[in-house]
């Protein structure tokens, strides 16, 4: 559905109180130019759901792709892709073995290292940690990426209907806590409702990852 399919829910439910719900005639074929207020609340109500929609990619990896590590040697490090959320695991290119993430442990055999692990360093660049008793070199991380900012009300957000509810919920928690900081107030309530959606989504199994699912291939062998 596109932005404006979703805050025409909003203004007619969950955020109808607030000030942010002014958002004019949201209908294409209308005549009617929108105001600044109009502009500016759209706009807010897009970041919210922008926001929204990162939360559940990451929450629910709806999204995973698969970076190479080409020829990864101990102590190499890579870049990350800029749409990495968070990683799921590795594996060797070859036949598909688990490499354990972030884990500093050390199997040393002849001084040197044998438990290969891909570690975090940071959220631009990962580390590969050890050298393979087999030989091996290539690697795969697969991660959990973001989704494309939408960036207006005519623009598409990349999300499964499953998420829907989710969705509005989490966006709304936004615009209230927006107008209160208070976590006993209204915003909290919403923040209550997304996670029951995000729970009753896992109790039906309705939760389908790597639907967007694609490669992405690290052409440079990492930073120097």
């Amino acid at each position: 559905m596109k932005i404006a399919d979703y805050i025409e829910f909003l203004v007619s439910g969950e955020v109808q109180q607030l000030a942010v719900s002014d958002v004019g005639d949201l209908d294409p074929a209308s005549v009617v130019t929108p105001t600044d207020i109009h502009e500016k609340n759209r706009k807010k109500l897009t970041t919210y759901l922008n926001l929204a929609n990162i939360e559940l990619y990451k929450k629910f990896n709806i999204s995973v792709k698969t970076l190479e590590l080409d020829f990864a040697l101990a102590g190499e490090e890579f870049s990350i892709p800029d749409d990495y959320l968070h990683a799921i695991n590795g594996e060797f290119k070859d036949d598909g073995e688990d490499i354990p993430l972030n884990n500093n442990t050390k199997d040393v055999v002849d001084e040197v290292d044998s438990l290969v692990s891909i570690i975090l360093v940071d959220p631009t660049k990962v580390l590969i940690k050890g050298t393979d008793a087999k030989g091996r070199k290539d690697m795969l991380l697969k991660y959990a990426s973001a989704p494309k900012l939408a960036k207006n009300i005519r623009s598409k957000l990349e999300l499964p209907h499953t998420y829907t509810e989710a969705l509005l919920n989490y966006a709304a928690y936004k615009a209230h806590v927006s107008v209160s900081g208070d976590m006993k107030a209204e915003n909290n309530t919403y923040y209550l409702r997304f996670r029951e959606s995000c729970k009753q989504i896992n109790l039906l199994g309705l939760n389908t990852p790597t639907t967007l699912s694609s490669n992405s291939k690290l052409e440079d062998s990492g930073f120097v």
